[in-house]
Order: structure tokens, then sequence, then C-alpha cells
């Protein structure tokens, strides 16, 4: 194995630069694409005056899942999104809402059935309720939302720190696409350092588009 004693008779500084290398180069890769995600979707974005005064409509009004209690009450960071989504449903700027998130397993764990509660109680008919148990990533829910439910435009309500990531594929998608911020809910830490990394693979999900459907 003469490529294993090389390495080992490689001297540390040799080791040193490879290693603040490796660093810099990741660093740059998730400065490059979160630069990416960023400036795609800045001219996405808009406001509920924006779409007020010209009149824009959507074929449905995307609300992504998020984490609720084990007795289908919402957290904050939810509520923050549905609470916008149905004032816009009442604006009239779709006549749907897509509720979009993981009820895979519904008698385990269910976001979507949660959702719909809470939109139902809140005054939205079954008919303006659409029902996505399986978007378990934003790509997912962006993907089903143009192949699975045939939708051509989309109106994506989530925390303005999200937002540029879900514009963005949705683009790359080919969904003519809006998004509103919600700006009810705080941050945590976590937030902040876990959202540039996937950024990073929404621009490897937006170069390939794959179809979350193949692999099993």
């Amino acid at each position: 194995m003469k490529w294993k004693e090389t390495l080992r008779s490689l001297p540390r500084r040799t080791w040193f630069r490879v290693l603040v290398g490796g660093i810099a180069f990741l660093f740059l890769a998730v400065l490059v694409c979160n630069l990416i995600v960023l400036v795609s979707a800045s001219p996405l974005q808009t406001t509920r005056e924006e779409l007020a005064s010209d009149g824009t409509r959507f074929d449905c009004i995307l609300v992504p899942g998020a984490r609720v209690h084990p007795d289908g009450r919402l957290y904050p960071v939810l509520q923050d999104r549905m609470d916008v989504g149905l004032s816009l449903l009442r604006d009239g700027c779709a006549d749907v809402l897509l509720l979009s998130g993981d009820s895979e397993e519904p008698d385990a764990y269910d976001e979507v059935g949660a959702m719909a509660v809470y939109a139902e109680a809140a005054g939205a008919s079954e008919a303006q309720i659409i029902r996505d148990p399986l978007g378990l990533s934003t790509y997912e829910s962006l993907w089903r939302a143009k192949y699975v439910y045939h939708a051509e435009s989309v109106l994506i309500v989530t925390q303005s720190l999200f937002l540029p990531r879900a514009l963005y594929l949705a683009d790359r998608l080919g969904l003519r696409c809006k998004g509103i911020a919600t700006e009810l809910w705080v941050y945590g830490v976590r937030n902040f350092l876990r959202e540039p990394i996937a950024r990073v693979k929404a621009v490897w999900d937006g170069i390939f588009l794959p179809d979350p459907t193949e692999g099993g």
C-alpha cells in the first residue's frame, strides 16, 4: 500500500494546508450557494399590498408544514404560516390552500390533519383545502404541487428565513411563484445555522430536479 505510506510521510505542515484548503473550499461553496438562492429569490418576494394592487391570483396558496404537538395543536411557527395563508385566502389570492407536510403515517403523526383542522376552525371550507400528506421537505412539497396537484402558479407562505429557498426551488421547477414572508415567529440559533446548509442542498436539487418518488 504505497499510497498509505506516502500519506504517512507527508509533513504536518502539508496536512495543515490541506485542512485549511478544504475548510476554505467548503466555506466558499456554502457562500456561493447562498448567494445564488438569495439573489434568485429576491424579485419573487412580495407583500399583501402589492398583490392587492395588481390583482394577481394563483392556483393555490402553499403552506409548508412544520412540527405539531401530539394532541394536534400547532406550534407558533406553523400557526404563523396558517394565519397568514388563511388571510390571503380571504383576500382572494387563490381559491384553495395547499397544506403540505408530514402525514405519511397519520395515526402516529399528522401535520396536515392538524393544519386542516385549524383552517376549518378559522372558517375555511373543505373545498378550499387540499391535503398533501407527503410534503416531507420543501422540495417535495413544491414538486408535488406541480406534478401531483398540477399547479402552475403558487403563492408560498413561510417565514422570511426559509422563503428564499422555497422560492428558488419553485422557480427552478418552472412554477410561476411569489412568496409572502411571515414575521410573527422568532428564530432560534439552530435555524440560522441550519438554513445556509439547506440552501446548498436546494441548489443541488435545483440543478438536478430529482423525482422524489424514485429510489424508494
